[in-house]
């Protein structure tokens, strides 16, 4: 279903946001698609937004970018994200490791992209002295509802530039954010000023190794700014005085990567070094050879076509509806061409997203209980990283499911999953 136009709020990528170089590959086309965070109402449906959607890799720092840049304001005003869906014990775990590695008590940390305070609450409890900064009205209402101090901005070194701020900080941490950034260096600045001078920032983010092996092609959407190597990640630090001295990889959001960044430039780190050496041989040198990382786009188209072809075979012998309505939910759909006449909905736990669609599509969002009294009996898991959550929370009916990451694969219990390690 086709109802809208290119939109302006945007603007075409001319320079690289770490280095300032302009000379680029096209590594994937995925045409013209809605924004994964939008999630109109029935009366927004008819007036929708869609933006050119290209991957671009920097032929001199290697850093993977999109290539349309969309007014933040547009992003994450109304966020439709809640951290504290399915990610508490995540982000409680986090708190533990932190304070193990740090000892919080007394510690003064700040959040970029602290959404609801999901992370501060527990550090908080902890004995850390927290505050957040989040861009989206909506979720900063939610963490000061909690007794948490968050100011309602864009991080930057405009915002958190004064004196008030300079070397406040113990810790700055951000996770699931970074990717998300727009002004980079501004940013880098912004933590560099407010650290302490032996100060850490320690992020999650979105792992490029994760991305092209699982085939992760419903991660790729406007929103995902940049898709990182430790080897674009170090050069881009490095410019800014500030050292990686530590990362590892973790399971979560299907494949991501811990990293520590040291407010010093003395620090030398072995792994780092390893690491980044690793990556230019990586898949016959996967970052540095810009041949091999179009082939990517191969695999993506030909991996789309398999699934279109699976579903309209499906389609013949089930009712389908799909499970998560996440960013993921809204690339799939519309890159496969599902609409409502296929899926009849899309459950969702979050009452953020409940009673809206998923864009472009007409698919409506629903919340568990209109699953309970349907007649579905095959669910597409677009939230496929908690595979193992949804099925056992859908233990009510006897259903078929359909997983389409990093194999299509269609079972009835978990346990038939094959390569399938997320959480």
């Amino acid at each position: 279903m086709e109802h809208t136009i290119i939109e302006k709020g945007y603007q075409k990528r001319e320079t690289c946001a770490s280095c300032g170089g302009n000379s680029f590959e096209t590594i994937l086309d995925l045409g013209v698609v809605p924004l994964a965070g939008y999630f109109p109402t029935k009366e927004e449906l008819k007036n929708e937004s869609k933006y050119p959607l290209s991957l671009l890799v920097c032929n001199d720092c290697k850093l993977v970018q999109t290539d349309s840049v969309i007014n933040p304001k547009l992003l994450f005003e109304d966020y439709r994200y809640l951290s504290s869906v399915g990610l508490s014990k995540h982000f409680s775990e986090v708190a533990d490791i932190l304070n193990e590695r740090y000892d919080v008590n007394d510690k003064h940390i700040l959040e970029i992209g602290c959404n609801d305070g999901v992370l501060l609450e527990p550090l908080q409890k902890l004995g850390a002295i927290v505050e957040g900064v989040d861009p989206a009205v909506n979720v900063v209402k939610l963490a000061t509802n909690k007794g948490l101090k968050v100011y309602n901005d864009f991080f930057n070194d405009r915002a958190f530039g004064g004196n008030e701020f300079k070397g406040k900080y113990d810790l700055v941490i951000s996770n699931n954010t970074f990717a998300h950034i727009i002004d980079l260096q501004s940013v880098i600045r912004g933590i560099h000023h407010i650290l302490k001078p032996n100060g850490d920032f320690i992020f999650e983010v979105h792992y490029l190794k994760s991305l092209i092996e699982g085939k992760q092609w419903d991660n790729i959407y406007h929103e995902h700014i940049f898709y990182y190597s430790i080897t674009a990640l170090r050069n881009m630090f490095m410019k800014h005085g500030m050292t990686i001295v530590d990362f590892e990889e973790i399971p979560i959001h299907s494949g991501s990567i811990r990293v520590t960044v040291r407010n010093r430039t003395t620090y030398e780190s072995s792994k780092v070094d390893l690491r980044v050496d690793w990556e230019s041989k990586w898949a016959h040198s996967f970052i540095s050879d810009v041949n091999h990382l179009k082939g990517y786009g191969e695999v993506v188209d030909d991996h789309i076509t398999q699934f279109k072809k699976t579903i309209k075979e499906l389609a013949k012998n089930y009712t389908i509806a799909g499970y998560g309505a996440s960013g993921r939910a809204n690339m799939f759909c519309n890159l496969t061409d599902l609409d409502k006449d296929v899926v009849k909905f899309i459950v969702d736990e979050s009452p953020e997203r409940c009673g809206r669609y998923i864009a472009n599509t007409e698919i409506p969002i629903v919340d568990v209980e209109t699953l309970k009294n349907s007649d579905v009996d095959l669910l597409i898991i677009f939230a496929w990283n908690y595979s193992k959550m949804i099925i056992e929370k859908t233990q009510f009916k006897s259903y078929s499911y359909l997983v389409a990451f990093p194999n299509i694969q269609l079972v009835q219990s978990y346990n038939e999953l094959e390569g399938f390690d997320s959480i």
